[in-house]
């Protein structure tokens, strides 16, 4: 069993709690209990970085904790974490049109393309854009619905 495994192993199921941790873990980590059992087991299994930080969630083990902090390092927490942030959407917007320019570019040389290679290649890159277009426009909805302002 690999040592990730074991720790696994020793935190969640050793204790006889397992069945109430292994579900905690497996919900917070977006997985099926039976997978979690399964990285706690299986040494053939690495487990999901996920996983783990839900392991170290639900039981706070200094062990696993170890795992996710090596010597030197340190767990922040989410709120510490600095967001970029701008005052106003208009201005999020330039910075994604500004991004999107060279992506835009290979796009319609891939669409002169005869090759079959490059143009299944523009089809991916028109997908990705089509998600970005739509995350754009879902924020620029969420700002106006909560009170935000647009600026022209």
């Amino acid at each position: 069993m690999s040592d990730i495994n074991a720790i696994l192993y020793e935190a969640l199921i050793q204790n006889r709690e397992d069945q109430v941790l292994v579900p905690q873990v497996a919900t917070m980590a977006g997985m099926a209990a039976r997978t979690v059992y399964e990285y706690c087991a299986d040494p053939r299994r690495t487990p999901d970085i996920r996983a783990i930080r839900a392991a170290f969630a639900v039981t706070q083990s200094p062990t696993i904790k170890m795992l996710l902090e090596p010597p030197g390092w340190r767990l922040m927490p989410v709120s510490d974490l600095a967001t970029p942030q701008t005052d106003s959407l208009s201005r999020e917007i330039e910075d994604v049109v500004i991004h999107t320019g060279n992506l835009l570019q290979h796009l319609r040389e891939g669409l002169k393309s005869k090759e079959t290679a490059t143009v299944v290649k523009t089809a991916r890159l028109i997908g990705n854009l089509e998600r970005e277009v739509m995350e754009v426009r879902r924020l620029f909805e969420d700002t106006i619905r909560q009170g935000g302002e647009w600026e022209a």
